[in-house]
């Protein structure tokens, strides 16, 4: 039973030396990680775009007012509580891609060469180390051993933590990003199709008689407020649904799923060290 139990770590150690020397994991890890980091900054752009969108569609509405004749409709309006749901996404977008900016830089410093190289030539050392104790029939500290399987812990845990993370999106998210992202650019197409053309807003050098004509002429094709509510109450709707699913997404992936990553790292990294080695 010791035979088999010395041999599955060399087998290990051999595995992990290789695996830190060719930085495989990392390499993929990077990939996955600039993936994620390129979708959130995307949400976010789509995000502040949309945000920006929605306050000249309001803006706008208040400019077509014909000076003079009392009228004062603003179906812009509807779109001020998505126009602040939106600028809270922007800033969970703000947050998730710091979260993943520090992934990135934790990925870089567990592949730092020196590090690495230190922990392979140390891996070497412990298969040498115990080969040399089993053909002498003597006991392997059991101190160096927990420290070469914590080593371990440490050097692969954020580029693991990485392509699993990537794994649980394209099993179980990808869909619902898509979705979620058409669902954005569709709102962001219905408030620009149905908010009125700015008449060039720098009307100052027209009077008050051509204002009230360029209006007339335009507002059966330009303001069907009707239409226009409709249109701006499903945008709100189908906006509603597509940040929040952005952000439930964004949150487990680049922050709860991370964060309970690390909690079992750390779980097992203690037991690890309690752990007695029969070697």
């Amino acid at each position: 039973m010791k035979q088999i139990n010395t041999w599955l770590i060399i087998i290990s150690l051999a595995i992990a030396s290789l695996l830190a020397g060719s930085k495989a994991l990392d390499f993929h890890g990077e990939q996955y990680t600039d993936q994620v980091l390129k979708r959130s900054l995307v949400a976010f752009a789509v995000a502040r775009g949309l945000n920006g969108l929605i306050s000249v569609a309001q803006e706008a509405e208040i400019a077509m007012q014909p000076a003079g004749v009392g009228l004062t409709l603003s179906p812009g309006e509807i779109l001020d509580p998505i126009n602040d749901l939106i600028e809270r996404f922007s800033v969970v977008m703000l947050i998730t891609a710091s979260a993943i900016g520090v992934q990135k830089l934790m990925l870089t410093l567990s592949a730092w060469a020196f590090f690495n190289y230190t922990l392979i030539a140390f891996w070497i050392f412990t298969i040498v180390y115990l080969l040399y104790c089993q053909y002498k029939h003597r006991k392997f500290p059991s101190f160096t051993l927990k420290v070469a399987a914590f080593l371990v812990l440490v050097r692969f845990t954020v580029p693991v933590m990485a392509l699993t993370s990537e794994g649980l999106y394209q099993a179980f998210m990808v869909t619902d990003y898509q979705q979620a992202s058409q669902g954005l650019e569709q709102t962001e197409n219905t408030i620009r199709q149905n908010t009125p053309e700015d008449q060039e807003l720098a009307e100052e050098d027209l009077s008050a008689f051509e204002k009230t004509q360029r209006w007339l002429s335009d507002a059966a094709s330009q303001l069907d407020v009707k239409k226009q509510i409709a249109a701006y109450q499903q945008a709100a709707e189908q906006a509603s649904q597509s940040v929040i699913k952005l952000i439930t997404i964004f949150i487990v992936q680049t922050i709860l799923f991370p964060l309970i990553f690390l909690w079992l790292a750390i779980k097992i990294g203690r037991g690890l060290i309690k752990k007695r080695h029969p070697v």
